[in-house]
């Protein structure tokens, strides 16, 4: 509802912290640094609170996921409907909530998790309490649900993998119906874009691993615009016919990276999927009242911030500016 005057005070807000976000003269600072000089960047951006507790480029992780925690708390804040700016966190919520279960049904131990902090809606050790104890009754009904059907589920075929399977479908199930039922279209065709995005990438990823069209019907997210006959038909045909397939519809953009395609190109296909976002939220710089700004915002900063990390990763690893470039996003600059 992009004349929604609900969103006035929000929209403002956004459009001031719009300018804080990383420019090209910044991105070229980033690229001409070592590791230690980008985290020395960093400290002089707008990332400078999330960074001054992080003292090696190593540790930089720690201090972009504050980053992220900062960016939902502050466009929560200024929103008239946190619960909507809430679906985009309760992703974290879910991907503790595997990480944790996959932990306990394997018996690893603690300190081999990677649960993320700050950032979901739920409260890391209230959550790692919950999966410890099996007590899913104090955690949301939907999670909890999710977390009891992917245990069953595990009991069922013993296969770890199906974990990651039924709580990503029962997090984008409740993501799609509570959008729709709030009536932004707008969130609504984002997060059905995102569905498409995980799918197309789940079928390449099956399609190389030479896997049927049982393994891709249990990864198949439903909610999309790509349904899974779509997909289903493409299998054992040539990749180029994937490609065709693509390039008249809403994604034609990923059409030029599956040509030729294959497996070395999956950092260009994270590059082209992000663009594909990126071009769902371009008309919110038009939007005065509404949510589309914030929800565009939120997409820039995420997409900033996976920037940083392969920059930082790649600088880590030794590789030349060229291979940091190549991992460089259109963003917003």
């Amino acid at each position: 509802m992009a004349d929604d005057t609900r969103y006035a005070y929000a929209v403002a807000r956004i459009r001031g912290m719009e300018t804080r976000l990383l420019d090209r003269q910044w991105i070229e600072r980033l690229l001409s640094e070592s590791a230690e000089g980008a985290l020395k960047a960093l400290s002089d951006s707008a990332y400078q609170e999330a960074v001054e507790d992080v003292r090696r480029p190593e540790d930089i992780e720690a201090g972009l996921t504050k980053a992220l925690a900062e960016t939902f708390n502050v466009v929560s804040g200024v929103a008239p409907d946190p619960g909507l700016i809430d679906l985009f966190r309760i992703r974290w919520d879910f991907r503790n909530a595997k990480s944790l279960l996959k932990a306990s049904l394997l018996k690893l131990d603690g300190d081999e998790i990677g649960v993320a902090r700050g950032v979901g809606t739920l409260d890391a050790d209230v959550l790692a309490s919950a999966v410890a104890d099996r007590s899913f009754t104090v955690l949301p009904a939907f999670l909890a649900d999710a977390l009891r059907d992917a245990e069953d589920a595990y009991g069922d075929r013993g296969e770890i993998g199906v974990v990651d399977e039924v709580l990503d479908r029962a997090m984008w199930a409740y993501t799609i119906e509570v959008a729709r039922a709030s009536g932004e279209e707008f969130l609504v065709r984002f997060f059905e874009a995102e569905i498409d995005l995980a799918n197309v990438k789940a079928f390449i990823r099956i399609k190389d691993a030479g896997l049927d069209r049982g393994d891709l019907s249990r990864a198949f997210l439903p909610g999309g615009t790509l349904d899974a006959g779509f997909f289903g038909g493409l299998l054992g045909e040539p990749t180029d016919a994937f490609a065709r397939r693509l390039e008249y519809g809403r994604f034609a953009a990923l059409a030029e990276v599956f040509r030729d395609w294959s497996p070395g190109k999956t950092p260009l296909l994270e590059l082209a999927c992000d663009n594909a976002l990126l071009a769902e939220a371009e008309g919110s710089k038009t939007i005065a009242y509404g949510i589309e700004p914030l929800v565009a915002y939120i997409l820039s900063r995420r997409i900033e911030i996976k920037l940083i990390r392969a920059a930082m990763t790649a600088k880590l690893d030794d590789l030349g500016r060229a291979a940091v470039e190549a991992r460089m996003r259109n963003i917003h600059v």
